[in-house]
């Protein structure tokens, strides 16, 4: 009896040993099929950033005497720079190519945990940091030249982290800076003395709601108006008189949109200047009074972060990141009437794209980090004809990918930092990118906040560090 039940036995361990090879197969993901992490799969949804009365701007220290701020042949004075547009203006001629050493390195400075990215203004450096100790969020002033702290602007704010802290560029204008702090607070100070002029509680004062890992809005400063989309409960957009801190114009929220991670941008569409804001759940366009112009809800990516960008008399280029893709939106006007409508739309695996990053516009050319999401292109630096859209013209190649990294146009080339904290270097000419340099600047990881530059003197930070390099080929040795 015992030899006949032997082959069952045997049996049955041979289905019990497929079925296990079987669920085992199933269940595989190789390295491919990877799911990265999308919106709303961290939670962080449920984080409810608690509602506390802040005493805004109260402590300040200072390290170093007053001074004046000496004038420099070029500032970057916000985000994305003078012209909003991430192309420096100077024309400093800057070192391409470096020894074994490579760039020459002024200083580094630690910071709290944040891609907050700084400004140049003069001889100062100013950076929205978080300081982890005191729980602060902090406007810290440094000198350009040397790296020492000048003074910082503080209050306390105890925050979770999140994927960081800070995240936002201050503004500057007539010798006033303005930051926008993680749980959306701004704060006014005048640059060269840090001392306080205003402040403002945003969700305090207007309703609506933090975005989920922390506000990353740079603020805009345009004509002494601060502009800012805080989709509050009743209100859209607001505009802050710089010097005073009163309000001088509020748009309405009548179309639901809340806050995003995407900054104003101010523009002329069909000739007629305006400020333009993406938010979660549409994208509108209000005159300089804050009259609203025209709305569309067509395309509501569930996280946006980049700027529209504008490439046309009456066309906004639209990216973001977690398979949205890219639009384009076509306003137009008759007579008094504006309307808005997406023209044409892809996602990333099909054109030109952006998770992170604002796209830069040179010459009737996009040039854009794909998203990881981009297929055979991802995390590639690549250039799109506006023209001819979707269509990739050009790529930096499979043996470089950035990430997440930020990138800006200077002295004829790029200028692109990878998530790690290096510092690569590219031309672009005849449809072809062409390797320059690259060099390990930041001891990394996620370097992803915005590069400054100005008059030579790049800035560039990762999550908890910042580095100012000397560039300009007349102070080298």
């Amino acid at each position: 009896m015992s030899l006949n039940i032997l082959p069952i036995i045997l049996r049955l361990g041979l289905v019990l040993l497929a079925c296990t090879g079987l669920w085992s197969y199933l269940n595989y993901q190789s390295p491919r099929e990877i799911e990265y992490a999308g919106p709303m799969r961290d939670q962080s949804q449920n984080r409810v950033v608690e509602q506390k009365t802040l005493q805004i701007g109260k402590d300040f220290t200072r390290f170093q005497p007053d001074s004046n701020l000496k004038p420099f042949q070029g500032n970057w004075p916000c985000f994305r720079g003078e012209l909003r547009d991430n192309l420096v203006s100077d024309q400093t001629p800057l070192s391409q190519t470096w020894n074994e050493n490579g760039p020459k390195i002024l200083w580094r400075q630690s910071l709290g945990e944040g891609y907050a990215g700084a400004i140049i203004v003069n001889e100062r450096v100013y950076v929205l940091d978080y300081l982890e100790e005191e729980e602060a969020d902090a406007l810290r002033c440094f000198s350009t030249i040397d790296g020492r702290e000048l003074w910082r602007r503080s209050y306390h704010n105890p925050l979770r982290r999140n994927h960081g802290k800070s995240r936002t560029v201050p503004a500057y204008a007539d010798n006033v800076v303005v930051t926008f702090g993680p749980t959306a607070q701004i704060m006014a100070v005048n640059a060269t003395t840090g001392d306080l002029l205003w402040t403002l509680d945003v969700t305090r004062q207007y309703g609506g709601e933090v975005p989920q890992w922390y506000a990353g809005q740079c603020p805009l400063i345009d004509d002494g108006i601060v502009i800012l989309g805080i989709g509050g409960d009743e209100v859209l957009m607001v505009g802050i008189d710089l010097k005073s801190g009163k309000p001088l114009w509020e748009l309405p929220n009548t179309c639901g949109i809340r806050m995003s991670h995407a900054s104003v941008v101010s523009t002329s569409l069909n000739g007629v200047k305006q400020f333009v804001y993406a938010g979660l759940g549409g994208i509108i366009g209000c005159n300089i009074t804050g009259k609203l112009l025209w709305e569309c809800k067509d395309w509501k990516p569930a996280v946006w972060a980049p700027t529209p960008v504008k490439v046309a008399d009456n066309m906004l280029f639209l990216t973001a990141g977690y398979g949205a893709g890219s639009a384009l939106l076509e306003v137009n006007q008759l007579g008094d009437l504006f309307t808005a409508s997406i023209s044409k739309q892809w996602k990333p695996t099909k054109g030109p794209a952006s998770e992170q990053q604002t796209p830069l516009l040179i010459d009737n050319t996009l040039f854009v980090i794909q998203p990881k999401d981009a297929g055979a292109l991802r995390s590639q630096f690549v250039s799109a004809d506006i023209d001819a859209l979707p269509t990739v013209r050009a790529s930096t190649g499979r043996a470089a990918r950035f990430g997440l990294g930020p990138y800006l146009y200077a002295d004829r080339a790029f200028w692109i930092a990878d998530d790690e904290g290096v510092l690569h270097v590219y031309t672009y000419e005849n449809d072809t990118f062409s390797y320059r340099a690259h060099y390990k600047v930041l001891p990394g990881v996620d370097s992803w906040g915005p590069i400054a530059c100005a008059n030579g003197i790049m800035i560039l930070r990762d999550s908890k560090s910042m580095v100012c390099l000397d560039l300009n080929t007349e102070s080298l040795p």
